[in-house]
């Protein structure tokens, strides 16, 4: 393994805690498990997109889309061979990440070559002779590189990638093994992580940080880029959540009597709270009407309920 020496500067410790402040509001976001699942089945196309597109295999989203939208077909046949080279590297990537997703998510179990080679035959040709050697001083070099997860991640990425020669089977595994330490560490970010995206977007930037990574003992600059674009990542996730949310508030006011209206305004500061019994006071309406309107509210998924009996209670989500 080519020795390597980095330091936890200003800079990257900087964006280290950036980054965990908002994976911290992405765990704690309120959403609906339907929304959640919609939200990582288009997190696992971008992945996909992103991804093949850093080993210069571009599909469309609807492609991949079509091709995930089927994979209950697929499994049932009984020949799953097939042709269609873009489907199989769709496949092959989901299947990449479902292996790390179900076997390695928070596991207890520590990451050794086997899993690196079993790994690496999931993405690609399993012709090709694996440097045992290397690959044990990696693992072990990673797993005494514990100041993050998102660092030992970075630091995955670059060491495999280096060590087999460049091509898409390469750039492939080094993803997949990024992920590998993270879901082992529980960074998944709810499932909607996307680290491919910017890399694939800023291709010079991301190709340029690498070789300077290669070129130079001191591969700060690396640790400090990658955990960057996962930051900003991270944060247009998190920003997507605000707007959407916006825009489907807009869309259920619409739906509001002007009364209705008023609570929602009411009800501005998230910490607010209003009862049954305080909207009676302030309309000067029934308890049956003020249980409408609450109610209307809450199907509507604009306020949520807490407490039972007397004790009830509501709050704007």
């Amino acid at each position: 393994m080519t020795p390597i020496a980095y330091n936890i500067s200003s800079y990257l410790l900087r964006y280290l805690n950036r980054l965990e402040a908002t994976r911290q509001q992405i765990i704690l976001y309120p959403l609906s498990q339907k929304r959640e699942l919609g939200l990582q089945f288009e997190a696992t196309i971008e992945r996909v997109h992103f991804g093949l597109a850093l080993t210069d295999n571009p599909i469309h989203t609807d492609k991949i889309k079509a091709v995930l939208e089927n994979q209950i077909i697929f499994a049932l046949q009984k020949d799953n061979h097939t042709t269609d080279l873009l489907q199989n590297a769709i496949l092959r990537y989901k299947q990449s990440l479902d292996y790390i997703k179900r076997e390695w998510y928070l596991s207890t179990q520590s990451i050794t070559v086997d899993t690196l080679i079993h790994l690496y035959s999931l993405t690609g040709d399993t012709q090709i002779p694996l440097p045992i050697k290397e690959l044990q001083d990696i693992v072990n070099y990673l797993h005494a590189s514990v100041d993050n997860p998102f660092t030992q991640a970075a630091l995955a990425k670059l060491q495999l990638r280096r060590l087999f020669p460049e091509s898409a089977h390469t750039e492939l595994f080094s993803t997949m093994s990024c992920y590998l330490f993270l879901y082992q560490s529980g960074m998944d970010c709810r499932g909607l992580l996307v680290l491919e995206k910017l890399w694939s977007q800023e291709r010079k930037l991301f190709n340029g940080y690498y070789a300077t990574a290669i070129a130079k003992p001191n591969v700060t600059s690396w640790l400090e880029y990658f955990v960057k674009t996962v930051c900003a990542q991270l944060e247009m996730t998190y920003q997507s959540f605000i707007q959407s949310q916006t825009k489907r508030e807009e869309k259920k006011i619409g739906e509001l009597n002007e009364r209705q209206k008023v609570i929602m305004t009411l009800l501005d500061d998230p910490q607010a709270i209003i009862t049954n019994r305080t909207i009676q006071k302030i309309f000067h309406i029934s308890p049956i009407t003020a249980s409408r309107d609450l109610t209307k509210l809450t199907m509507l998924g604009l306020l949520i309920q807490q407490g039972k009996g007397r004790s009830v209670r509501y709050t704007r989500i």
